[in-house]
This record gives structure tokens, C-alpha cells and sequence, in this order.
């Protein structure tokens, strides 16, 4: 009896400690939930992944590969990127508020409507040609401009569909 219960201890011991599928937050509440075979940690090579709405707070993703990753609104609060390649990744609307992003790579990485406020270590990182949009949240003192950082303007209504307004909504004639 002790060597089964013993197996059993193991077993739930093992697998909840080698577990490497993650189910992330489903996000635009439809009952869909994207999962990953994808286990962060440092030196992990998520390139290419697909991590929408994921739960990657507090996580240590040093000299980590995200490029072309696309994680938008993933919650990264207080994450260890340092080191990281996170080039021509999609942050859009995530939050990286108090990460790390010593050295870290951000070419071309796309952080517009993200919070990057109180990011730690952003004057080190490599942020030329990253997206931004007016609603990006920066850290105190960091001016885009300064980092070559390209502002993305969001386009304005074509006039267009406002003219089509008068004919959707015309009463037909019998």
C-alpha cells in the first residue's frame, strides 16, 4: 500500500512540475481559450507564437526568443525580458508595466495601445523602428522620438461611408 500511494505522490508530484501546456485568459469572452505547448522560462524559444490574452506576469523570460510572437493584451507586469530578442513582436494592448527590458531587442516590435509605464531599464534597450500609437503609455521621461520609434496615426473615418449612410437607411418604396 505505501509503495502505490507512494507511485501516486510521484506521479502528482511529476506532472504538475513538468507541465507544459498553458491555458490562457479568454479574453474576448466567447468561451474559446487559445492554448500553447510553449513553457516560459529563461532562455525559452517562443518565436513565432501565438499567446494572445497570455498570463505571463511575474514570469522569467531572460534572453528569451519572442520574435514575431504576437501577444496582444497579454498580461507581462513585472516580467524579466532582459537579454530578450523581441523583435517584429505584437504587444499590442499588453501591459509590460514594471518589466525588465535590460538590452532587450524591440526592432520594429509593435507596442501601440500597450502600458509601458514603469518599465524598468528602457534607456538600454533597442527600440529603433518600434510602432507606437497615441495611447501607448510610456515611462516617465522616455520621448519616443529619441529611441527612433515611428508613431502609427490611426486613420480617420473615409468619407465615403458616410454618404452610404442615406441609402441604408431609405424606406423602399412598394
Amino acid at each position: 500500500m505505501r509503495k502505490i500511494l507512494g507511485i501516486l505522490f510521484a506521479f502528482c508530484v511529476y506532472s504538475t512540475a513538468t507541465a507544459d501546456i498553458y491555458q490562457w485568459y479568454d479574453g474576448d469572452g466567447d468561451g474559446s481559450l487559445w492554448l500553447s505547448s510553449s513553457n516560459p522560462e529563461p532562455l525559452s524559444d517562443l518565436s513565432r507564437e501565438l499567446l494572445w490574452w497570455a498570463d505571463l506576469h511575474n514570469t522569467n523570460l531572460f534572453s528569451a526568443n519572442l520574435s514575431t510572437s504576437n501577444l496582444s493584451f497579454a498580461d507581462i507586469r513585472n516580467a524579466n525580458l532582459e537579454d530578450g530578442d523581441l523583435s517584429f513582436t505584437i504587444f499590442f494592448g499588453a501591459d509590460l508595466s514594471g518589466s525588465n527590458i535590460t538590452n532587450a531587442n524591440l526592432f520594429y516590435a509593435d507596442v501601440s495601445n500597450a502600458n509601458l509605464s514603469n518599465i524598468e531599464n528602457w534607456e538600454s534597450a533597442f527600440w529603433l523602428a518600434a510602432r507606437y500609437s497615441e495611447n501607448t503609455l510610456f515611462p516617465v521621461g522616455m520621448d519616443p522620438d529619441d529611441f527612433g520609434m515611428i508613431e502609427i496615426e490611426v486613420p480617420a473615418p473615409g468619407m465615403i461611408p458616410l454618404l452610404c449612410i442615406p441609402l441604408l437607411i431609405q424606406r423602399r418604396r412598394r
